[in-house]
């Protein structure tokens, strides 16, 4: 990774590795406060949202280097898997400034979700994601599949509220969750909205074909039952739930999701 910035003529400065998620926040604290220009990153969309959350609404830039399995945040803005062509982005400094979800007081980037997805999350570890790559996800999936129930949920959005039963309500901030699943034809990092949508108040069964679908890059973008665009809205389950934000349980319901234009500055190939 140093390798790859160095030939592309970046000398890093302060560098700190971090070996475990609780020493995340810290690192980066200590590096903003030594005022550093641009904070380059190697890490996947769990650290990435992670680092995101310490530096919203800072002059600091972000560069990414994408080391994980997904690599979601990456794939939206176009940069490259290729370490030395990923640091060549950063060299090249092109700025993009985008936006970051918020459930309650937790950052995202690409995507919170309440219910399944969840249940996905802590099937998941490090050594399946690093031995199978993205085949850790359809495995983990499937076995939340089995074994997750539905919830009730109260969603409130504006004036409007619904109620319902359902396997998992997602709600995007950027274009692709979930290794390569794309969250609506119309989304982007910079379009100032949230993108919502709920999986499986149909049953066990339609909701398979559903995740068959969006994995087959079908979103759910229909406005109706099952999708909206909004700025900002509000989840009430029966139960407490965790919110799984970029794949790390953040906060819990009841949630009020909202969406900050242009919070984050990050270095990017140019549109």
């Amino acid at each position: 990774m140093l390798a790859s910035l160095e030939r592309r003529g970046i000398r890093p400065g302060p560098i700190i590795r971090v070996k475990h998620p609780r020493g995340l926040a810290r690192a980066v604290d200590t590096l903003l406060a030594l005022g550093v220009e641009r904070l380059i990153v190697g890490g996947g969309d769990g650290t990435l949202g992670a680092v995101a959350s310490r530096m919203a609404h800072r002059e600091t830039i972000l560069g990414v280097l994408p080391l994980g399995t997904a690599n979601d945040f990456a794939r939206t803005l176009g940069i490259p898997s290729n370490m030395d062509a990923a640091a060549g982005v950063i060299a090249d400094g092109h700025v993009r400034e985008v936006d970051l979800g918020r459930a309650n007081d937790a950052y995202f980037l690409n995507v919170a979700s309440l219910g399944m997805s969840v249940a996905s999350t802590s099937e998941l570890s490090p050594v399946m994601k690093r031995r199978f790559g993205l085949l850790a996800y359809l495995y983990a999936g499937a076995l939340a599949f089995t074994r997750s129930p539905t919830f009730h949920a109260h969603v409130q959005n504006g004036p409007d509220s619904v109620e319902m039963e359902a396997h998992q309500i997602v709600v995007g901030n950027g274009r692709f969750y979930g290794g390569g699943v794309l969250v609506s034809r119309q989304s982007s990092l910079d379009d100032g909205m949230l993108h919502a949508y709920a999986l499986g108040t149909r049953g066990r069964w339609h909701f398979l074909t559903t995740i068959a679908m969006l994995r087959l890059g079908i979103p759910i973008d229909q406005p109706g039952d099952h999708f909206l665009q909004t700025q900002a809205l509000t989840i009430e389950t029966r139960h407490s739930l965790p919110v799984n934000c970029d794949g790390e349980i953040r906060t819990r319901s009841p949630v009020t999701f909202a969406v900050e234009p242009r919070a984050l500055k990050v270095f990017a190939p140019q549109e």
